[in-house]
């Protein structure tokens, strides 16, 4: 199997790596490719916003052919897929048969294999914990042509290294993942306005305590990081849970019409800085938080209320030809001093982010470089152009480190890679895990290298 040589970026496009591409369709290609490489990258639909899915040395295994559902359990609600399958193409299957993934991240786009590397999060993850939370097994081939199977009770180190693991333990062939059920493809949603980053922490706060209870009550609020004094982090918070049919009012269908998922030409980069730049960004936080929808119980297509990326597909292409870096960290629950100064301190620096969330986490996993930790994620999307330097976020790399925090390495390209042993204290851990699993140091990524993952 030939490879073609190609450009590749993140889904914020503000990071390139040119390289050769090969996408393996049958097991006896895949092997091909190993065996003829020297260093791989693994990739999946590319939707991490910086280098994570980029390539270090050697070539890119692009695994997005090899997508398909294997099997489905109707009654038990398990499924195995190939890796290459997408979310959002599972739940098109799955759904109108009254089963959904029990979390979903803000995009459904993303590959199964890349929700395994980057043990992603929902925005009820206080409940339901993480997607690798949901994995009942594994499989994952070695450079050697080994398949492995991997699960809490078999390897259980391997398999915790893997799930958050960034695709550096191998290449994650399948898996099988427990469902949860819901009488139909709505969701019920509220939304309501804060006016201080006060009373927004208070209110998820309040909101926090009954998802630990309730798995289906996902939760974020959209943050107005323009508005200066007291008003500085009022926002908009959306509860959204699945439907019941009861809640369906009469002649609305269990299943809303819905395009199926399906793979969309990027939007081409608008010239120069796109749109993008201050006034804008005050516009729309401004417009954002006046003209919110309060209306309570308003009904929504389930993927469009757990899903909001996906409709946004022009976002990065918005911010010019640099992209965009969102820099997402988590902190404990009693350091939400470090959110205000990190707000303070964007606000400060003339960078106040074209969009910024706030999300409740739950208790993190046994994955060794999983991100989740108990308390508050913040995410921020910033112009690329504005952080040239490369050293512009490390005084909120150190405000995160020093609270007991950690940045997204599935969202990252800027963190200073000296504290990530701090932000990860299993690192070494992991490490040792990961040496078992690929001896020959063979699975490597932009990502990898830049943070020193591989010593």
């Amino acid at each position: 199997m030939t490879g073609e040589e190609t450009s590749l970026s993140g889904w914020g496009r503000s990071v390139h790596r040119r390289s050769i591409v090969r996408r393996p369709t049958t097991d006896g290609e895949l092997a091909e490719a190993l065996k003829s490489a020297g260093q791989v990258t693994v990739r999946g639909a590319g939707c991490s916003y910086g280098d994570a899915a980029l390539p270090g040395q050697g070539i890119v295994l692009d695994m997005t052919a090899r997508n398909r559902v294997l099997s489905f359990d109707g009654l038990k609600g398990v499924v195995v897929v190939e890796a290459g399958v997408t979310l959002g193409e599972l739940m098109d299957q799955v759904l109108p048969l009254g089963w959904a993934l029990p979390v979903l991240p803000g995009t459904a786009r993303i590959t199964v294999g890349g929700a395994l590397a980057s043990d992603v999060h929902g925005k009820n993850h206080p409940g339901a914990g993480s997607f690798g939370q949901h994995v009942l097994w594994l499989s994952l081939l070695d450079t050697e042509g080994m398949v492995v199977e991997l699960s809490a009770g078999q390897d259980p180190d391997g398999f915790w290294a893997t799930l958050g693991g960034m695709g550096l333990t191998g290449v994650i062939l399948k898996a099988a993942i427990q469902l949860q059920p819901v009488e139909t493809g709505w969701a019920r949603q509220r939304r309501r306005r804060t006016r201080s980053l006060d009373e927004t922490i208070a209110v998820l706060r309040e909101l926090a305590v009954r998802q630990e209870t309730d798995p289906n009550l996902h939760v974020v609020a959209w943050l107005d990081t323009h508005t200066p004094g007291p008003r500085l982090g009022r926002g908009v918070i959306d509860e959204s849970q699945p439907a019941q049919l009861t809640d369906l009012p009469h002649g609305v269908p269990p299943d809303p019409e819905r395009r199926r998922s399906v793979s969309r030409r990027p939007v081409r980069s608008l010239p120069g800085p796109g749109v993008v730049f201050g006034p804008t960004i005050a516009a729309a936080s401004v417009a954002r938080w006046r003209f919110a929808n309060t209306k309570d119980g308003r009904l929504l297509p389930l993927m469009s209320a757990l899903c909001p990326l996906d409709r946004a597909d022009a976002w990065p292409a918005a911010f010019g030809r640099n992209g965009v870096v969102q820099y997402q960290f988590a902190i404990p629950s009693d350091a939400t001093p470090v959110l205000r100064r990190v707000l303070a301190f964007l606000i400060g620096s003339r960078m106040s982010p074209a969009l910024t969330t706030l999300k409740n986490l739950g208790f993190g996993t046994a994955g060794s470089l999983s991100f989740p930790l108990h308390g508050w994620t913040l995410a921020a999307d910033l112009p690329a152009r504005w952080l040239q330097d490369g050293r512009t976020l490390r005084t909120l790399d150190a405000m995160v480190a020093e609270a007991g925090g950690r940045v997204y390495l599935a969202k990252d390209s800027t963190v200073d890679p000296d504290l990530i042993p701090d932000m990860y204290p299993r690192l070494k851990t992991w490490q040792r895990t990961r040496d078992r699993l690929d001896p020959d140091r063979r699975f490597t990524s932009a990502l990898a290298e830049r943070l020193h993952l591989l010593p």
